[in-house]
């Protein structure tokens, strides 16, 4: 039997984990990747999609239509972004 913790659980700390958050992706004219904040300042540049694939689904009667990739940005710093291809909306998440 596992004894009761002995300090309350500071509910105030928790947060979702690995959360998505929307982000901006736009084209040059060569067809180069750049992410973007909702607030205009630039995530970054992206070098290489690493990996790509998609996600349909119909979660709980909620249809879910999502193209995925890894990318690796200028500097070496990878994210997931994904497109959801009901509302065309992109958000990041950090792998």
């Amino acid at each position: 039997m596992v004894a009761p913790a002995r300090a309350p659980l500071r509910t105030d700390r928790l947060r979702a984990v690995n959360e998505p958050r929307a982000v901006t992706v736009e084209l040059n004219e060569s067809g180069r990747m750049t992410v973007g904040r909702p607030d205009g300042q630039t995530v970054g540049k992206v070098e290489a999609i690493l990996e790509s694939w998609r996600i349909d689904d119909e979660w709980w009667r909620q249809p879910i239509a999502r193209a995925y990739m890894e990318v690796m940005l200028e500097g070496g710093k990878r994210m997931v972004l994904f497109q959801d291809l009901i509302t065309g909306q992109w958000f990041a998440q950090m792998p």
